[in-house]
This record gives structure tokens, sequence and C-alpha cells, in this order.
């Protein structure tokens, strides 16, 4: 599977047009910090841009396309972290202090980008939904293959649905981290979820 969704009106190839696109979701980015996702407008991109609606248009087919294109790019983000600390992953007994590690990095980026909170904790989009579940296959994919050339499990299928449920779940306790009534803190739900996947997994392998 691939990450990459069909999510512009036409893939930009030119170097001059990768940049467009990345101004474009700067200042998407910006907006949404300064005034929710729920207020993005076209017309504000495209001012905050320094272009036009057309040109927008250009590139994405509507707003939401442009909110998912910021999602990929978050998404983007995130995978560089994982794939940073799963290569520290050279025995079973490294796991807990890789995962701990990757949480911390990944709390740290939702910590400093509000418009991320808001796109995974606020917005209400099937297509994001969906692309989010996706992603999770992917992240899973990514820890089952490093997981598996170290260790061997017993059951490869029955390790993989469990890092699949983990990955899926790693959302939701990421949301608990930053929510005011969640009954816990973020150090505390860190430590529940890598003390879960570490036990976890450590029960699928010989």
């Amino acid at each position: 599977m691939d990450l990459k969704q069909a999510t512009n009106r036409r893939n930009p190839r030119q170097h001059r047009s990768k940049e467009r696109v990345a101004i474009i979701l700067e200042a998407v980015k910006a907006l949404i910090e300064e005034n929710g996702i729920a207020n993005l407008k076209i017309n504000d991109i495209a001012k905050r841009a320094n272009t036009s609606p057309s040109s927008i248009y250009q590139y994405f087919s509507d707003k939401e396309t442009i909110i998912l294109s910021l999602a990929e790019h978050f998404m983007a983000k995130i995978h560089v972290i994982i794939d940073k600390h799963i290569q520290e992953l050279h025995s079973i007994q490294d796991l807990a202090q890789v995962l701990n590690d990757n949480f911390d990095d990944i709390y740290l980026l939702h910590k400093n980008e509000s418009a991320l909170r808001q796109l995974w904790f606020d917005a209400i989009n099937i297509e994001l939904i969906n692309l989010a579940t996706l992603d999770s296959y992917i992240k899973a994919d990514k820890i089952y293959q490093r997981v598996v050339e170290v260790a061997t499990p017993i059951n490869s299928q029955e390790l993989k649905q469990f890092i699949l449920l983990m990955s899926i779940q790693f959302s939701a306790v990421m949301r608990l981290c930053f929510a005011n009534d969640a009954g816990g803190t973020p150090e505390q739900f860190k430590k529940i979820y890598v003390d879960t996947v570490t036990l976890g997994i450590a029960n699928y392998l010989e």
C-alpha cells in the first residue's frame, strides 16, 4: 500500500509547481491555527498564499482536497519519525525504548502543531478517516517487518493483527493526551500504551 492518495487535481512535477503547492499548504496550516478548521475558506487561503482562487483550483479540486493534502503532509512527518526509531530496534529488548522515543517525538509534533491536532481531533470527514486507516496499515506493516527482522513470530498473522490494532489505537491514545478531561497525564497514557504493546508483541514471539 502507498500513502500517497489522489488528492491533488493534478500532481505537480515542476519545481515551481511543487513550491506553489507547499506555499498553499503552509497558508492552510496557518489559517487553521488562527481560525479553526471549520472556518477555512478558499478566498482566505488564496489571500494568505498571495495567489488567486483559480490558481488554487489548478492543484486542488476543493477545500476537502486541500485538507486531505495537509493531512498527508503531517503523515509524512510522522513516517520520518517512525522510520528513524524503528532502525534503533536491533533486538526485541530494544522495543520498549524504541516505542517510548517514538511516542515522545510524535507527541511533541502534535503539541507544536495545532493544525495537526485539529485535523485528527476535531474534523469529521469520512475521507480523512479512511486516509488515517490506510496510514495505520502502512505504519503497522513497517513495525511488523522490523520486528520479524529481529525476532521469530509464533504466529505471523496474529502478530500482524495485534500490531495493526495497536497502530489504530495509537491515535486514540494521542487524542487522550490532549483531552482536558482525560483523567490522566500524557506520561501515564504513554506508559500504559508502551507496556501494552511491548508485552503484547512479546506474547506472539518465540
